[in-house]
């Protein structure tokens, strides 16, 4: 499996150091700066584009001229996403609060939402097959798409190969999937086979405090057994797509986290390069 690393400001010099060779990049970068700009910095050090972050798109934000503007953005960054080696286009779960992935609206959880997602996506998607580009999605526990079901709803309305949902069990984690995340982990990762985009690992864990408090942790300070995760992803993966350790803070914690994951990919007999 091909891994890729995202680490913030870091993220450059971090995969170089760690002999990592895909990186994301920004879609806006891709518009904004052009192809050739927005990847130089990659270029001149031997990385390739991993994911295409298109982040910002939220059709159904209560921010109506934001989501505008975003989905036309979204519909720039389609036809450039081939010049960069990168087929995977990411986008967000859909959600009416225009925060994104910061909060909720109780609207993502009635059953016309997945209806209204499909609606307003579906013409982005088949732009996406026509160029030969996917747009993946982020799935997340507070948007409109927060499970594997949810997913399989919106890929039959939508109806077309070019969908694709990231890989990412932690990102539905409840409390209960936080602290015994073994069934979790296995139902997103065979649920979602034949629909993948991309695979990403972070853990969330919960931390002291009165009631529930969870949240972004480093490799190996949670639950998750990475290398069941890896055993289980490895049939699935499409060539085209990539494992990506996301959300590192720093250099010190992107090193710790990588010698968890490579740990586990020995133990799961997976090659990661």
């Amino acid at each position: 499996m091909r891994l890729g690393l995202e680490a913030g400001g870091d993220t450059l010099e971090l995969a170089v150091e760690l002999g990592i060779r895909g990186v994301p990049v920004d879609g806006g970068s891709l518009v904004n700066d052009g192809v050739d700009a927005a990847l130089a910095p990659l270029r001149s050090r031997g990385l390739e584009v991993c994911q295409i972050g298109a982040f910002g798109y939220n059709p159904l934000s209560s921010d109506v001229d934001a989501a505008k503007q975003q989905a036309e953005l979204l519909r720039c960054i389609i036809p450039l996403a081939g010049e960069t080696g990168c087929r995977n286009v990411v986008i967000g779960p859909g959600n009416y609060h225009p925060s994104g992935f910061g909060h909720y609206d109780l609207r993502n959880f009635e059953p016309q939402a997945v209806h209204a997602f499909a609606d307003a996506i579906a013409p982005l998607v088949a732009l996406a097959e026509e160029h030969g580009v996917c747009l993946s999605i982020e799935m997340y526990l507070k948007g409109v798409i927060h499970s594997v079901s949810q997913f399989k709803a919106l890929r039959r309305l939508v109806g077309c190969d070019a969908l694709r949902a990231n890989v990412d069990p932690s990102s539905l984690y409840t409390f209960w999937h936080a602290v015994h995340p073994a069934r979790a982990v296995e139902d997103v990762c065979t649920g979602l086979a034949g629909h993948y985009g991309l695979v990403h690992v972070k853990e969330v864990a919960v931390s002291e405090g009165f009631h529930v408090h969870m949240g972004l942790v480093p490799l190996g300070m949670g639950h998750t057994d990475w290398a069941q995760m890896l055993r289980l992803v490895s049939p699935h993966m499409p060539e085209d797509s990539w494992l990506i350790l996301e959300h590192v803070l720093s250099p010190e914690e992107g090193r710790q986290s990588y010698r968890v994951l490579m740990d586990a990919a020995g133990k799961a007999r997976v090659t990661l390069s």
